[in-house]
Order: C-alpha cells, then structure tokens, then sequence
C-alpha cells in the first residue's frame, strides 16, 4: 500500500473572494509556489460557479481565463488541480429560479454549466469534484421541511449522476461527501429520530445509491436510477475536525479526535462502492476561534488516523488538507 498523494484544498470563497480577504486571487503565483515548497504535489481548487457563469448562458471570459492561468501555474511548479464545481453557493440567477430545490430547473442549468467547465478545463485538471457535500447543501437550502429536503436531496442524486455522465471517460470524478459522527441533540425521542435520519441520508443514501443504483431517502419510496450504479472513480469524504464533547485541545482530546477521524475513514470504507478513497479535512471547528496552532495540531492528529487507516489495508490514494498559514 502506498502512501497517499499530498495537496491542499482551496475552497472558493478563499480563492476569489473580495480583494484583501483572499490573496489568492491577485497573488496565486507566489502562493503556489509556497504550496510548491511545502510539498504539496496536487490542489483541490474551488471553482466559484458565480463568477463563472454570473448570468444563464455562456462562461465569463475573463473568470475562464483567470482559472487557466492558476491551472497552468500550479502545473509549471509540479502541482496537479482537482476542479470542485459546486461548493457552499450557487449562482444568484440559478437560486432566484429555485435552484436545486426545483429538479426541472436543476435539470435545465446544471448539467450545461458542468458541460461548459469541461470544455474550458478538462485539458488541463487532474480531477473533478463535481459537488461538494450534497447533503450539507440541501440541509442549509432547505433546513426545516423533510419533505422538502428529501426532494432536494433527491435532486442532488440526480444533479451527481448527470454529472458524472458528462465527465465519466476523462480525468478522473471524485464524490466529496461531507462526512461526521451525527449525535442527537438531546435525549427526546424527536431528537433521536431526528439523527437517524441524518445519519442515514449522510451516510447511506449517497454512498449505497452509488454502489447499487437505488435511491433511498426516509420518508420517500425508494427508486432506481439509470447510471447513478458505479457512478464514481474515487470515494471522496470531506470532514472538519470534532472535538465532540472536549472543550480544549489538549493530549487526550487530540487522541479522542484521531480516534473519531480513523472510525469516519473506516466506516467511509466500509459503506461505499469498492473505490479508492480521496480525502478533503479542514481542521477549523465550528463556532471556535482557532489559533494557526490549533489548526496545526489538529491536522496532525488527522494525518495520524489517515496513516493508521492505510496501515489497516484502506486505500486512500488522495489527501487534501489546509493550506500552510501565516502564524
């Protein structure tokens, strides 16, 4: 077993956000060549949809142009870019027309755009993320309906297969299926039900759905579709970094999280069609304030379960983690 390929992810709002909160954008060459020295062989880039594609229609000319240019300087250094295509947000035409909470809609856009960046990139990515953390997505666009949600997540079934089948035959399409340990909120018996749920739809509906062809989703009848079976080349996971209960880092708490991180990475392996894994962690703890420090440790701590993992005979070829940062 080999050791995985090293890189760093860099979602898009960190990549193209506004002048003087996202370097990136005006200085991509130097801080690749940061990356460069810092080992890094690959880099999971996002590709902000928005400024893609700001109006329905065809590309920007100039955003298309700007991700060449970064490509072909993270290739000059040795560094491989993985496109990740829809990240927290789309663009606001596509949402003012319900975006993926309308399946004709989604149906109409989605698959366009992602035919749009093949045209314009698939000479020069490594590999594509079509969407990243599909259940995470629909949760945050449709929070409070199940019924609603299970459309949505149906959607983005739907919106992964015709993906796939536009970039299937190329370089190579990874899931990016934001993973985590699902704990009800309290004890009541709606807050238990509440998790199973969860926890099903997040680790079972996207993962089994790609191994066997059915869609299954709580509370719907479940459904076969055409080309959603095998509809991957790698099994990506992307997850933060969970302290659970512990309030601090410290030794213990640290070996509490690697504990967490191998069992995610193994119950990933063992939900999934038999594919090799690529892994997406950012160590930053939600509602925390974390320190360069703390972002570091953390990332250790998670590189221990990856080695530990591949050591059990899993076998994770790709592993995307946090850009170096300025202490």
């Amino acid at each position: 077993m080999t050791d995985p390929t090293p890189g760093f992810y860099l979602p898009a709002q960190f990549a193209v956000g506004p002048d003087g909160q996202a370097p990136f954008r005006t200085h991509f060459e130097e801080i690749i060549n940061s990356y460069a020295i810092a080992g890094a062989t690959q880099l999971r880039l996002g590709f902000d949809w928005s400024q893609l594609q700001p109006r329905a229609g065809g590309l920007d000319g100039k955003w298309v142009e700007w991700y060449r240019d970064v490509i072909n300087a993270a290739n000059g250094v040795g560094i491989q870019v993985w496109a990740s295509l829809l990240e927290r947000e789309a663009p606001h035409w596509f949402d003012d027309e319900h975006g993926f909470s309308d399946a004709k809609n989604a149906g109409r856009y989605w698959p366009r755009f992602v035919e749009m960046a093949a045209d314009s990139f698939g000479d020069l990515v490594a590999g594509w993320f079509p969407i990243d953390d599909p259940i995470g997505y629909a949760t945050r666009h449709e929070p409070d309906d199940a019924t609603r949600h299970g459309e949505m997540v149906d959607t983005m079934i739907v919106a992964w297969r015709d993906a796939w089948r536009i970039l299937r035959g190329g370089p190579p399409v990874a899931s990016s299926f934001g993973v985590r340990m699902v704990r009800a909120i309290d004890e009541s018996q709606i807050a238990i039900d509440l998790a199973k749920r969860e926890d099903h739809i997040r680790w079972k509906t996207f993962l089994r759905g790609i191994r066997d062809g059915n869609i299954v989703i709580p509370g719907r009848a479940d459904r076969e579709l055409a080309d959603l079976a095998g509809s991957i080349d790698l099994v990506g996971i992307t997850f933060r970094s969970d302290l659970g209960e512990d309030q601090s880092i410290t030794d213990d708490s640290l070996r509490r999280w690697q504990e967490r991180a191998t069992m995610l990475i193994h119950r990933a392996n063992n939900e999934s069609p038999d594919r090799p894994i690529a892994i997406s962690y950012r160590s930053a703890r939600r509602g925390v304030s974390e320190t360069v420090s703390d972002a570091e440790v953390l990332t250790e701590a998670f590189e221990r379960a990856v080695a530990a993992s591949v050591s059990d005979g899993i076998d994770i070829q790709h592993v995307f983690t946090n850009p170096p940062r300025d202490k």
